[in-house]
Parts: structure tokens; sequence; C-alpha cells
């Protein structure tokens, strides 16, 4: 019955918190942190600067004003900035404030230069509002950053029924609203830009010689400005008042699901792909089940996983909402912060990976630290034994790989007909270079070029961070995607969506891979595949380092042997049963890895019990 509570929380379309109350813009409110600058900004910054140099060359003053509106247009209209385009303005310090200090500065003197008999005190008007201005965008924008860095450690929640006083949400919290915004139709910034657009007119009137108008200006434009910063510390200004209150709720909600078994991940923001994988196995748990993150910025990329979720900034929140319920913790990535979870007494934790492979880190020494060590088959433990680490292969337990549950295994009895269809699926270069098995850059274009010239059909899958460390890597990935695209006739590019490799696999007659858990991952399907060797090791050598290529073609960096094993993976297929004895060295012989896996969390949470009894005494 516990499992299927999980899931009563899961079939329910998603509720989302209520937003806190504020009005609905016509522009996108403009948020602190991120997007704020870009290369277009300093340009037009650039042009009223030029403007006002003109306008003091000249002795005409409107050129000023005129070639300053596109940048204060541009702080207006334009929302977030391209993320690509940040760096060069945020290293001139070009941010809102500064941008605006500048442009209406650069009038201000234009005017102050080229129109004589100016009224003094009008000047001084425009001058303290231009001031002021600049000051309040500085103190808003510490304000809101403030408020970032405070709600930045607030838990989310997904898939998990939060009682919010007036409502029930599944998910949330919602992101608290500009505090000008929630009772302006207005958001902070851009109210601010509009006390500018008054501080322009303050200034044209000045040059116009109209007297007392610039200084009404100029304190409408005082007044919308301080306005601005009052509402902006009301809301934030607080250190000691709480910005929202739904922690105490979601750590109650969580307590309420009395979750058993907690999936833990960590990652940098690339790494999302490594708890998706997981995704159909969390959903299919029978115990209850807590999906534990650290960092929101993985959400997006997690949308397929239905069990409860948290996302748990700090070490604090961590500990509140890890309730004692919990039995064990799975960890499938092995990173920094896996410690603050492990250091929490009570569970059992196990390192399950996001593959299993011939790679240095699939049997890092790091693992010593969790209880158990989960592995897909006995040659998985064999590289722990051959390595010699210090782990305690007591720990060890081959478990299957459950999500090869939907992988079609090929029928021996089957002849292949009709056109062949290649698998290219390399790995990416590492982050170091001891862990860069990719054949992407210096084979890559190659392999894809042999394959379309044999007639078949070609089907690429990189690895998602391939071109993340070297750029020679990500120019041979958009020269390999651009071939593909060209080549038509049912070749494609594999889209990096959860379970779209597996259906590859369902589809390829052959694999052509690197080292990497894709070769473990294939042979549940006892299909051919061919492994790359780009440093030309002698075969022997190359399978003693990495035995899960055994049963393959090596194909070496001049790509002779690639004729011959298409032309097997369609007629012989001489190594057939070598692959199969393979297969299940690497993977074990469940008929149903996924049924099996789940049997084996089944008994760890009772170990994990029954050690917990032990230690309570009679």
């Amino acid at each position: 019955m516990s499992g299927l509570r999980v899931r009563a929380v899961a079939a329910p379309a998603r509720v989302r918190a209520a937003a806190p109350a504020g009005r609905s813009p016509r522009l996108a409110p403009i948020g602190f942190g991120r997007g704020q600058s870009d290369i277009a900004d300093l340009a037009l910054v650039g042009v009223a600067v030029a403007g006002a140099i003109l306008a003091l060359l000249t002795g005409v003053w409107i050129v000023a004003v005129l070639l300053a509106l596109p940048s204060l247009t541009a702080d207006v209209v334009r929302g977030e900035r391209p993320a690509n385009l940040r760096r060069l303005a945020r290293r001139v310090l070009l941010d809102r404030p500064a941008r605006s200090l500048v442009r209406a500065g650069a009038v201000i003197v234009a005017v102050a230069g080229t129109v004589d008999r100016l009224s003094r005190l009008d000047l001084v008007a425009v001058f303290t509002a231009l001031i002021t201005v600049h000051l309040c965008l500085t103190v808003y924008a510490a304000l809101a950053a403030r408020r970032i860095g405070r709600e930045s450690t607030v838990i989310t929640w997904r898939n998990l029924p939060v009682d919010l006083h007036e409502t029930t949400a599944t998910e949330g919290p919602q992101p608290l609203p500009d505090a000008v915004l929630a009772v302006l139709p207005l958001d902070g910034v851009r109210l601010l830009a509009a006390a500018e657009c008054v501080l322009f007119a303050g200034v044209v009137v000045t040059a116009s010689r109209v007297p007392i108008v610039p200084l009404a200006l100029a304190v409408i434009t005082f007044a919308t400005a301080v306005l601005v910063v009052a509402l902006g510390w009301r809301a934030w200004g607080s250190s000691t008042v709480p910005l929202r209150d739904s922690d105490t709720q979601a750590v109650e909600a969580v307590g309420a699901l009395q979750p058993e078994v907690v999936f833990y991940f960590s990652s940098p923001a690339s790494g999302t792909y490594a708890l998706a994988v997981w995704a159909d196995v969390i959903n299919a748990m029978r115990r209850p089940v807590l999906v534990v993150v650290r960092e929101r910025g993985h959400l997006s990329g997690l949308d397929a996983i239905t069990a409860p979720l948290v996302v748990v900034p700090t070490v604090a929140a961590m500990e509140r909402v890890v309730p004692p319920s919990v039995r064990v913790v799975l960890y499938p990535t092995n990173v920094v912060r896996n410690n603050e979870m492990v250091r929490i007494p009570g569970p059992l934790h196990c390192f399950i990976g996001h593959g299993d492979s011939d790679k240095v880190g699939s049997f890092s020494p790091l693992n010593r630290m969790y209880d158990e060590i989960w592995v897909a088959g006995e040659a998985a433990i064999d590289r722990y034994r051959a390595v010699d680490e210090g782990i305690d292969l007591t720990a060890l337990r081959a478990v299957g790989r459950p999500q090869l549950a939907e992988i079609q295994r090929a029928d021996p009895t089957q002849q292949h007909r009709g056109r062949l269809t290649v698998l290219y699926a390399p790995t990416w270069e590492g982050f170091f270079d001891e862990a860069d098995y990719s054949s992407v850059a210096a084979m890559g274009e190659r392999i894809v070029e042999g394959a379309l010239a044999a007639g078949a059909r070609v089907l690429f899958k990189p690895h998602p961070l391939t071109g993340h460390r070297l750029p020679e890597a990500a120019r041979a990935r958009t020269a390999i995607e651009a071939r593909i695209i060209r080549a038509g006739g049912g070749s494609t590019l594999v889209p990096n969506t959860p379970n779209a490799l597996y259906a590859a696999f369902n589809e390829a007659d052959v694999l052509i891979t690197d080292i990497s858990s894709v070769i473990t991952d294939f042979l549940a399907s006892r299909k051919p595949y061919i492994v790359t060797n780009r440093r030309d090791l002698p075969a022997d050598q190359f399978t003693t380092a990495f035995p899960s290529a055994g049963a393959a073609v090596l194909l070496g960096s001049r790509l002779t042997e690639l004729p011959d094993a298409l032309a097997d993976a369609q007629g012989p297929d001489v190594r057939r049963e070598p692959r199969s004895l393979l297969a299940t060295r690497l993977l074990g012989d469940a008929a149903d890895p996924l049924q099996a896996f789940l049997t084996e969390v089944d008994a760890f949470v009772e170990r994990s019990k029954a050690r917990a009894a032990v230690r309570s005494g009679p």
C-alpha cells in the first residue's frame, strides 16, 4: 500500500502555488542577477556619449537628447539579455544604474555646454534628480539582489501536496513579485526608467528656457525614485522577517509522505541527464520515495519524474526535509555535495551511478564512503577487484540495469534483411585527458562518411556534453550533425530526451561507440557493436584495459576495419556467442531488470531496518 500512496501523489495534474498578489504587466518584469547587460547596451550607451560629444562640437544640444533615447528605450522595453553576450558588459560595469548615469549625465553636460544663460536653479534641480535616480537604481538593485540571495535558500517542491493554508499546491513556491509591481502597473526597474524619461523631459525644457517646469519635473523624478526605493525596502529590507513561510509546510508534507527511499542528486548544471536516466525507475518504486535535488537549475530537465521531488539548496534545509522514516539513500552521481547527505546518521547510503562502463569514474576510490555500491553485473565487481583501491568488495552488489527493461533483444534466428541502420553514439571528451575516450574530434566525421558510403542509414547520438571541454570536439559535432541532416534518407539526429537513446538501440542494427556506458546498455540487445580505438592500442591490450569491448570489432584511427565490420553485422555475425556471454557478465541475466532492481531496493530497506533495530537495542 505504501507504493500506491506515492503514485496517488503523482497522478493529478500539477497545481502550482498561487503567485503572491500583484498586477499583471504588459511587459514581463525585469529581474536582477541575470541578463541585465549585453553588448547592445554597451553600443547604445556609446551612441549616447557620441551624441553628447557631437552636440558639444556643433552646438546643437538636441542631438545629445535624440541619440540618448535609444539606450533609454532599450532599458524600458527589453527584458532579459542573451546569456552569451552578458559578460562583456559586466566587465565594464555597464549595469542599469551605470547606464542611467552615463547617458543622462552626457545629455546634461551637452545641454550645459551648448545653451547660453541657463537657469542655475533649473540645472541644479535636474542634476540632483539625475543623482537621485542613479542612487535609487543602485539601492533598489542591491535590495533585489539581497532578496534573490535569501530566496535562493527556499525549498522548492514538485509532485508533493503542500498545504499553503488557503490551498494545496503540488508545485511551488512561485517567485516573489517585484516589490513595486505589487502595487503599481510597472516593476521597479521600469518605473525608475520612466522617472529617467521625466528627467529627460526636464532637460529639454531647461534647454528651452521654460521657467518653473524643469523644477517641477525634477521634483516628480525625485519623488518617483524615492517611492521605488521605499517600496523595495518595505518588501525586502528586513533581514529578520522571512520572505515566505512555505518551507515549514513543505517539510510537513514530506513528513506526511513518510518516504523510506531517497534518490539524492547534486551535479553541475550540465549533468541533469544523470538523474533523468533514472526517471522511469523512480516512478516505478514500490516504497514511498522522495527525490532530493540540491540545485534548482536541474528542474527543467526532470519533468519525466512524477514522484515527489524537493530542491534543498542549503544543508540546513536538507536536514529539515529528510524525516526519520528514510531508511536508504541512493546516489546517481559522485560529487562533493554527497558528503552533506552521507553525514546524516540513520539511513544506509548506496552509490548506484548513472551508467556502467570501463571508464575510470566507474570504479572511483571515493566510493568507499558508501555503505553499499550497486553495479550492473559481475564484470563491474571485477573492475573494483582489479584496481584494488581499498574498496570493501563485500559492499558491492550486482543488481543489473533497470533502465534496460524496454530494450528489445535481437532474435539470433533471424537473418538481417534490408538497409543497415548504424547508431553512432560516441562519448564526450571528459573533464580531463585521462577520461577522454571520445572519437568525435579525431574520427567522428570519417566514421559517419564511411557508414553512409556503405549505404547505411546513420543515427547520431552524441553525449550531451560533447564539446564542453574541447573546441575541436564541438566543431566536429556540429559538422557531423550538418552531414547527417544533409544525408537525409532516414539518417537522423537522435534527440537529447529521456529514453531516446534506448529507442535508438531498438532501431539500430549495429552500434559504433567509444568506451562508455553505452556499450553495456547496448549489449542488452545482444546486437553487434564496434568500439573505437583511436590510439591504435594492440587488441589484447585494449580489451584487457576495457573488458566491455571484448566481443566488439575494434575500429582503429584509420577506419580500415569499418567496411568488414558493417558487412559482418548484416551477414554471419561471427561474434554473436561471445557477445551474449559478455552481456550476461556485464548485466546479469534477470528476465525483468526493473523488477529485479525494485526487489533489491526492498531488500536494502529491510537491511537498514534490521540494522536500526539492532542499534536501538531490546
